[in-house]
């Protein structure tokens, strides 16, 4: 690639050991229908042979640059160090263990082209067991603006390796070096109150599930209980360390077995947030309402599922239960195109 000329886009990859797997992420990137791209690694102080695989590749793709941290730096700093290196006005991330289908660039790129408006774009992901070849299900997130930022106080709305967005708008607000857990998910969170975000409703990443990135959970419960904080007290509620400890659980339930005294808590919990919401206008309505009945329904339902539930199923509040009628249509769009797109493990 001639260096007088920008590429269009910046496929960045931040590695740390990954060694064994990167051939796999790199080769599903040069193997794109769309090709004007750089890709950029940044090798966090690998003790293995990461950065000599990424050499490897360059001698034969002039379109691989390689950076290398002389120390291992922790992975908010080095994706920062990506935005300070990249080329690109559009910025694509991957993981070093990840696999993007041949389509996936041209169309967020296309998507992006289309709609000004929107700074990022992600997609659905295909999950795979660690070893790559085990299907694990698909990983469905919502697809619509609107929804996503009435969504984003209850979940997170996106899969980072599958996010592209536009590199000005990255750069404005970086990755915030505290948060040594969950950078992605703040990053997309504080986005998400000035500009507009999305997801296609499409599999363009085949992710795969363990890798060297993941800690223990005392430091990701306190990296969530941060997120968490920030969003609250930029909602405008009042909340105290129970809440926040209380918060982090009611946005991940996989795997929680709600008590009674939870419940309670959260049907209180949810009456303050919409309560503020209603005040502050922090978050687009019906949708923030709408989000708040399918967390208390989810909710409920790991209640039933765990037999923690003490009186069954409670009733939802009438007026957001009208409003959750329209519990994600993004499940609807799902069901054939899952069944179609999933044969791409094979």
């Amino acid at each position: 690639m001639n260096d007088a000329r920008r590429p269009r886009v910046t496929v960045f990859v931040p590695v740390f050991d990954r060694a064994k797997v990167l051939p796999t992420a790199i080769e599903s990137v040069l193997a794109q229908d769309f090709e004007d791209f750089e890709l950029l690694v940044v090798d966090d102080g690998s003790k293995d042979e990461s950065a000599d695989v990424v050499r490897a590749y360059g001698e034969r793709d002039p379109r691989i640059r390689l950076v290398s941290n002389e120390q291992n730096e922790g992975i908010p700093r080095t994706r920062n160090r990506g935005l300070e290196h990249a080329r690109g006005e559009l910025l694509a991330n991957v993981d070093s263990d990840d696999f993007s289908f041949p389509e996936r660039l041209g169309k967020q790129v296309a998507f992006l082209d289309a709609h000004p408006e929107i700074a990022a774009v992600g997609s659905w992901v295909l999950r795979t067991d660690e070893s790559g070849r085990r299907f694990r299900g698909p990983l469905l997130r919502p697809t619509d603006p609107r929804v996503i930022r009435g969504r984003i106080l209850f979940a997170s709305c996106f899969k980072n390796p599958t996010m592209m967005g536009r590199t000005a708008v990255l750069r404005e607000f970086g990755f915030r070096e505290p948060f040594v857990i969950s950078s992605d998910i703040d990053l997309w969170s504080r986005v998400s109150e000035k500009y507009a975000l999305a997801n296609l409703p499409e599999f363009l990443v085949r992710y795969r599930a363990g890798g060297t990135s993941h800690q223990t959970s005392a430091p990701r419960t306190e990296m969530r209980k941060l997120v968490a904080q920030d969003m609250l007290t930029a909602l405008g509620v009042a909340f105290d360390e129970r809440d926040v400890e209380n918060h982090v659980a009611l946005r991940n339930l996989s795997g929680f077995a709600p008590s009674g005294e939870f419940l309670a808590w959260a049907e209180d919990w949810l009456a303050r947030l919409l309560e503020t919401n209603a005040r502050t206008h922090r978050y687009p309505e019906p949708e923030f309402s709408r989000a708040a009945a399918e967390r208390w329904a989810l909710l409920q339902a790991r209640a039933i599922a765990t037999g923690t539930a003490p009186h069954g199923l409670k009733h939802l509040p009438s007026r957001a239960l009208a409003l959750a009628g329209a519990l994600p249509d993004y499940w609807e769009l799902a069901r054939g195109f899952a069944a179609a797109q999933t044969r791409r493990l094979g």
